[in-house]
Protein backbone atom coordinates (compact mmCIF):
# COMPACT_ATOMS: atom_id res chain seq x y z
CA UNK A 1 0.00 0.00 0.00
CA UNK A 2 0.99 3.83 -0.46
CA UNK A 3 1.60 6.50 1.37
CA UNK A 4 -0.23 9.67 2.04
CA UNK A 5 0.42 13.10 2.24
CA UNK A 6 -2.44 15.72 3.10
CA UNK A 7 -2.31 19.13 2.23
CA UNK A 8 -4.28 20.88 5.13
CA UNK A 9 -4.14 24.37 6.74
CA UNK A 10 -3.87 24.30 9.79
CA UNK A 11 -2.63 27.43 12.56
CA UNK A 12 0.73 28.11 13.13
CA UNK A 13 1.68 24.67 11.57
CA UNK A 14 3.17 23.31 7.90
CA UNK A 15 0.47 22.45 5.08
CA UNK A 16 1.99 19.21 4.44
CA UNK A 17 1.13 15.93 6.85
CA UNK A 18 2.71 12.61 5.94
CA UNK A 19 0.64 9.24 6.60
CA UNK A 20 1.95 5.64 6.64
CA UNK A 21 0.01 2.69 4.75
CA UNK A 22 -1.97 2.39 7.74
CA UNK A 23 -3.46 5.85 7.48
CA UNK A 24 -1.70 6.91 10.73
CA UNK A 25 0.51 10.31 10.58
CA UNK A 26 4.05 9.86 10.89
CA UNK A 27 4.91 13.60 10.34
CA UNK A 28 4.31 17.26 9.45
CA UNK A 29 6.87 17.88 7.25
CA UNK A 30 8.10 17.21 3.67
CA UNK A 31 8.63 13.59 3.17
CA UNK A 32 12.33 12.55 3.62
CA UNK A 33 12.87 12.38 0.21
CA UNK A 34 11.90 16.21 -0.17
CA UNK A 35 13.47 17.52 2.79
CA UNK A 36 16.38 19.74 1.56
CA UNK A 37 13.79 20.81 -1.28
CA UNK A 38 14.17 24.30 -0.55
CA UNK A 39 11.27 25.29 -3.43
CA UNK A 40 8.63 23.08 -1.60
CA UNK A 41 9.47 24.28 1.32
CA UNK A 42 9.43 27.68 0.37
CA UNK A 43 5.75 27.50 -1.12
CA UNK A 44 4.04 26.10 1.64
CA UNK A 45 5.40 27.85 4.22
CA UNK A 46 4.37 30.97 2.15
CA UNK A 47 0.66 29.32 2.32
CA UNK A 48 1.09 28.60 5.73
CA UNK A 49 1.80 32.24 7.16
CA UNK A 50 -0.37 33.79 4.96
CA UNK A 51 -3.11 31.75 6.13
CA UNK A 52 -1.74 32.87 10.05
CA UNK A 53 -2.73 36.21 9.46
CA UNK A 54 -6.06 35.38 9.49
CA UNK A 55 -5.88 34.79 13.55
CA UNK A 56 -5.30 36.92 16.07
CA UNK A 57 -2.52 35.41 18.68
CA UNK A 58 -1.67 37.45 21.84
CA UNK A 59 -1.51 36.62 25.29
CA UNK A 60 -4.92 38.22 25.66
CA UNK A 61 -6.93 36.59 22.72
CA UNK A 62 -6.68 33.54 20.73
CA UNK A 63 -9.44 33.68 17.74
CA UNK A 64 -9.56 32.89 13.60
CA UNK A 65 -10.80 36.47 12.06
CA UNK A 66 -10.95 34.97 8.43
CA UNK A 67 -9.48 36.45 5.38
CA UNK A 68 -9.07 40.55 5.42
CA UNK A 69 -10.16 40.99 1.57
CA UNK A 70 -10.64 39.64 -1.53
CA UNK A 71 -6.78 40.16 -2.39
CA UNK A 72 -5.56 38.48 0.24
CA UNK A 73 -7.89 35.76 -0.86
CA UNK A 74 -6.47 35.87 -4.26
CA UNK A 75 -2.92 35.17 -3.26
CA UNK A 76 -3.45 32.68 -1.22
CA UNK A 77 -5.30 30.94 -3.78
CA UNK A 78 -2.80 31.84 -6.20
CA UNK A 79 -0.06 30.36 -3.58
CA UNK A 80 -2.10 27.29 -2.73
CA UNK A 81 -2.08 26.85 -6.12
CA UNK A 82 1.23 27.25 -7.02
CA UNK A 83 2.53 25.04 -4.15
CA UNK A 84 -0.01 21.92 -5.17
CA UNK A 85 1.63 21.92 -8.25
CA UNK A 86 4.90 22.16 -7.15
CA UNK A 87 4.51 18.43 -4.93
CA UNK A 88 2.66 17.27 -7.82
CA UNK A 89 5.16 17.52 -10.22
CA UNK A 90 7.63 16.04 -7.33
CA UNK A 91 5.43 13.18 -6.60
CA UNK A 92 5.47 11.54 -9.72
CA UNK A 93 3.00 8.50 -8.25
CA UNK A 94 5.23 7.64 -5.07
CA UNK A 95 2.49 9.13 -2.75
CA UNK A 96 -1.51 9.78 -2.89
CA UNK A 97 -1.68 13.52 -2.31
CA UNK A 98 -4.88 14.32 -0.66
CA UNK A 99 -5.78 18.27 -1.22
CA UNK A 100 -8.11 18.48 1.80
CA UNK A 101 -6.93 22.84 2.14
CA UNK A 102 -10.59 24.11 2.20
CA UNK A 103 -10.70 27.24 0.41
CA UNK A 104 -13.85 28.64 2.23
CA UNK A 105 -11.91 31.83 4.49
Amino acid sequence: MIKKIRLMLEYNTYCVWIYDENDEIIDNDNPPEWDDDQQLTDAFMAVSDLYDTFFIDNKHEFRYIGCPDDETRRKLLSLISAAVEIITKKNNGKYIIQNDIHCDF
